[in-house]
Protein backbone atom coordinates (compact mmCIF):
# COMPACT_ATOMS: atom_id res chain seq x y z
CA UNK A 1 0.00 0.00 0.00
CA UNK A 2 1.30 3.13 -0.55
CA UNK A 3 0.86 6.28 1.04
CA UNK A 4 1.01 9.86 -0.16
CA UNK A 5 1.62 12.74 2.26
CA UNK A 6 -1.38 14.71 2.80
CA UNK A 7 -3.98 12.41 1.07
CA UNK A 8 -6.09 9.42 2.83
CA UNK A 9 -7.87 6.83 1.57
CA UNK A 10 -11.65 5.99 2.19
CA UNK A 11 -10.68 3.70 4.98
CA UNK A 12 -8.68 6.04 6.54
CA UNK A 13 -11.75 8.06 6.28
CA UNK A 14 -13.96 5.57 7.55
CA UNK A 15 -11.57 4.92 10.51
CA UNK A 16 -11.58 8.51 11.55
CA UNK A 17 -15.19 8.98 10.69
CA UNK A 18 -15.56 5.74 13.74
CA UNK A 19 -13.44 7.50 16.21
CA UNK A 20 -14.80 10.73 15.82
CA UNK A 21 -18.24 9.02 16.84
CA UNK A 22 -16.58 7.22 19.54
CA UNK A 23 -15.14 10.47 20.74
CA UNK A 24 -18.98 12.20 20.01
CA UNK A 25 -20.03 9.57 22.88
CA UNK A 26 -16.93 9.52 25.06
CA UNK A 27 -17.68 13.63 25.51
CA UNK A 28 -21.15 12.36 25.67
CA UNK A 29 -21.02 10.29 28.89
CA UNK A 30 -18.32 12.31 30.84
CA UNK A 31 -20.53 15.40 30.84
CA UNK A 32 -23.45 12.93 32.12
CA UNK A 33 -21.53 11.63 34.73
CA UNK A 34 -19.77 15.11 35.54
CA UNK A 35 -23.99 16.69 35.91
CA UNK A 36 -25.31 13.14 37.82
CA UNK A 37 -22.41 13.17 40.44
CA UNK A 38 -22.84 14.61 43.90
CA UNK A 39 -19.02 14.52 44.18
CA UNK A 40 -16.95 17.20 43.69
CA UNK A 41 -13.75 15.31 42.85
CA UNK A 42 -15.46 12.89 40.42
CA UNK A 43 -17.74 15.74 38.43
CA UNK A 44 -13.83 17.35 38.39
CA UNK A 45 -12.77 14.32 36.98
CA UNK A 46 -15.32 13.77 34.70
CA UNK A 47 -15.39 17.55 33.19
CA UNK A 48 -11.17 17.09 32.42
CA UNK A 49 -11.79 13.87 30.53
CA UNK A 50 -14.41 15.35 28.42
CA UNK A 51 -12.32 18.01 27.70
CA UNK A 52 -9.21 15.47 27.07
CA UNK A 53 -12.07 13.98 24.56
CA UNK A 54 -13.04 16.58 22.86
CA UNK A 55 -8.96 17.75 22.62
CA UNK A 56 -8.92 14.60 20.65
CA UNK A 57 -12.13 14.66 18.60
CA UNK A 58 -11.20 18.36 17.23
CA UNK A 59 -7.69 16.74 15.86
CA UNK A 60 -9.37 13.77 14.31
CA UNK A 61 -11.98 16.41 12.43
CA UNK A 62 -8.81 18.36 11.39
CA UNK A 63 -6.96 15.34 10.44
CA UNK A 64 -10.09 14.45 8.15
CA UNK A 65 -10.93 17.81 6.87
CA UNK A 66 -6.81 18.33 5.98
CA UNK A 67 -6.58 16.02 3.23
CA UNK A 68 -8.26 14.84 -0.26
CA UNK A 69 -9.46 11.13 -0.16
CA UNK A 70 -6.91 8.90 -3.08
Amino acid sequence: MTYTMGQKTARELLDLESHLMLETNLVGQFNHFARESTNPQLQHLCQNLSRSRMDCFQKLVQHTNSGSLQ
